[in-house]
């Protein structure tokens, strides 16, 4: 599947009217499908639970597709609220995931297809008096029963509510996604010649001249990057050096890729376009930093003064230490890609500084006044920094203590309690020590 045709297949995925649509579209074809089995028949339809007249069959799917339309109404009603909900106490950029959910579509879908079907199956009763008089049994039966599977529906969709507006959960679900994330993005082990090979390269590179740049056509955010599709379609023996990272937020100026020899930039433009999606948001399936972000920006509104939940912060950055350890032994930057015609690709690579930086650094920045919450951090910290040395990424370790000093002398500046300040000063003693 090629670069667009993926990105927007991951967008519509994502959105909260394709699969409630489909579901709804399937209890109509169900309607049809039933009330086709009534008329073979005959005008009496299946005898099958329901023997009532046609009166009794339209107060029946009345009173049901009434009820569902209602129940449909407070399940949106609900959805609004809890998006609300966490956009504002916990963070905006989660809403997409929630969007996503596929039990709160499927529940959606299912009210709105079960009143779909209601109508569907009213329209065709007919009185005796009529010229063709119908009265569909089976149909009205299959409603009934439809109509007691709502409120089991309903009672997995409230239960489901009260569980989503967790910060548990919330954050559980960001960091499953993240690590999956990491797992896909970054599926090789550490391997420190690697790295320096591929640097090199790019170096070498660098010393043949100024490269042809391919800018983009909009302004957005990398949504996703098909190195494959670039590679296989650039002109044999072309270098390519894609210069930006999903996530990163890019304008016309900017640069996707850059390219050597110069005039190959024609052959390659279309292509390059084609092969790195640009959409108005973020995406986490192939930007696990999206997710890094999504933790740390849970765990800064806990902190925050109006909500001061520092319970949440250390929930949040237990879940960042779970992905962080697993990214420690990971190859992060550059990966190098070859087509059969001879083309290479470079492509860029977040650093393993760069991730823990932007994560634990802002966090131990608002952090500084909690002993328990910097305590959780010196705590992550040093077990990432076990993960690192375990996979033999000690290159890593440097920028680990620095950040445990870093976060620690304002925290123990601003401790009040003797307690606080001889906890903290032997958890820094312990970073240095085993990661020294």
């Amino acid at each position: 599947m090629t670069g667009p045709l993926r990105g927007w297949r991951q967008n519509l995925l994502a959105g909260f009217w394709l699969l409630p649509g489909l579901v709804a579209a399937a209890f109509a074809g169900l309607a049809f499908g039933v009330l086709a089995i009534d008329r073979a028949a005959g005008p009496r339809g299946v005898a099958f639970g329901f023997d009532g007249d046609a009166g009794a069959a339209r107060d029946i799917l009345a009173t049901i597709a009434g009820s569902l339309i209602t129940v449909a109404g407070l399940t949106f009603s609900l959805t609004i609220v809890v998006l609300t909900l966490i956009s504002s106490q916990f963070t905006p950029r989660a809403l997409r995931g929630f969007l996503a959910d596929r039990l709160t579509q499927v529940v959606a879908g299912v009210f709105v297809g079960i009143f779909v079907y209601c109508l569907l199956v009213l329209r065709r009763v007919r009185d005796e008096g009529a010229g063709d008089p119908f009265v569909p049994g089976l149909s009205v039966t299959v409603a009934i029963g439809l109509g007691l599977l709502t409120l089991a529906f309903l009672l997995a969709f409230i239960h489901h509510m009260g569980q989503t507006i967790q910060a548990s959960h919330i954050a559980a679900r960001v960091a499953s996604t993240t690590n999956a994330a990491i797992d896909r993005v970054y599926p090789e082990r550490y391997d420190p010649t690697r790295e320096q090979s591929q640097t090199g390269i790019l170096d070498s590179w660098l010393e043949d001249g100024e490269p042809a740049r391919v800018t983009p056509a909009r302004s957005g955010h990398v949504q996703l990057i098909d190195v494959a599709a670039l590679v296989d379609h650039a002109p044999a023996g072309a270098r390519l050096h894609v210069a930006v990272r999903p996530g990163e937020f890019v304008t016309e100026s900017d640069t996707l890729v850059r390219i050597w020899p110069a005039d190959a930039l024609e052959a390659v433009r279309t292509t390059a376009r084609r092969a790195i999606t640009i959409q108005n948001e973020r995406d986490l399936r192939e930007d696990p930093a999206f997710g890094l972000r999504q933790l740390t920006d849970i765990a800064l509104k806990a902190l925050s003064p109006g909500i001061n939940d520092p319970t949440t912060a250390v929930t949040c950055i237990g879940y960042l230490r779970a992905a962080l350890e697993r990214l420690a032994g990971r190859a992060l930057q550059p990966s190098l890609h070859r087509s059969r015609s001879g083309a290479v690709a470079v492509v860029e690579g977040r650093s393993f500084e760069e991730e823990v930086e932007s994560v634990f650094g802002e966090i131990g920045r608002y952090a500084s006044d909690n002993a328990r919450v910097v305590v959780a951090l010196l705590a992550a910290l040093r077990s990432i920094g076990e993960a690192a040395r375990s996979a033999g990424a000690r290159v890593r370790l440097p920028i680990l203590v620095e950040l445990a000093e870093a976060v620690t002398a304002p925290a123990i500046e601003a401790a009040v309690a003797t307690r606080d300040r001889e906890l903290l000063k032997h958890e820094m003693e312990r970073v240095r020590a085993e990661l020294s």
